[in-house]
């Protein structure tokens, strides 16, 4: 997540009421060390300011760790039904829709999990390269379509954020990796998909990374 994205995400639930956001679902978690040390924006900018306001936070992620409260795979019965035992006002559901394989029934189980006007708030990127996580399908919808997964939800706000950052940051910080690209461009068969990866990377070196995010109400369960 950008510390862009996490402080819209922050300020789009500090329009509601503690109460209407509690208990609060956080999807696709990772581990406490991720959300405080990694990418502190993120505990900075959404977390703290919830548990200040005394929202219940529960994080679910498909691995365990420290920091991760939940462990399942929304997709797999089983889990989705030992989840669903408990309904949620507030679902986040950031930076996963592009990792799992079946997009649109994960959207369709994170809209279950929520009770009627309820709150969803789903970011995926926009504009960004490959990432594997364990797996990247390149889904980068605009916020209407990553919308339009969430069945029986309506939008409050939808938005593409520019993030301000892009790959020239890394280039900055690791300029040796600008030679990679070099030297897979005159060799395309040794890994089509890895030259084709390392050939559109340059790209984001003039072009900000964007994101994809929108705010939705859960109006009703949504069809089977």
């Amino acid at each position: 997540m950008f510390a862009a994205e996490a402080r819209w995400i922050g300020d789009q639930l500090a329009a509601f009421p503690a109460e209407q956001l509690s208990p609060l679902l956080n999807i696709g978690s990772s581990t406490g060390e991720f959300r405080e040390t990694v990418q502190p924006w993120i505990m900075r900018h959404v977390f703290r300011p919830l548990a200040e306001r005394g929202v219940e936070i529960v994080h679910l992620d498909a691995r365990s760790g420290p920091g991760i409260d939940i462990r399942a795979d929304l997709l797999d019965d089983v889990d989705f039904a030992r989840v669903g035992s408990t309904r949620y006002r507030t679902v986040l559901c950031c930076n996963v829709l592009e990792h799992v394989r079946d997009s649109g029934a994960f959207a369709r189980r994170c809209a279950e999990l929520v009770l009627p006007g309820g709150v969803i708030v789903v970011t995926v990127p926009r504009s960004y390269p490959h990432h594997h996580d364990p797996i990247d399908t390149l889904y980068r919808p605009t916020p209407a379509e990553a919308a339009a997964l969430f069945a029986g939800s309506s939008v409050l706000n939808a938005e593409i954020i520019d993030v301000g950052e892009s790959y020239r940051g890394e280039v900055r910080r690791r300029p040796w990796i600008l030679l990679r690209h070099l030297v897979r461009a005159p060799v395309p068969f040794l890994g089509f998909d890895k030259w084709r990866r390392s050939m559109t990377k340059p790209y984001w070196l003039f072009h900000n990374y964007e994101v994809s995010a929108a705010v939705l109400r859960r109006d009703h369960r949504p069809p089977n």
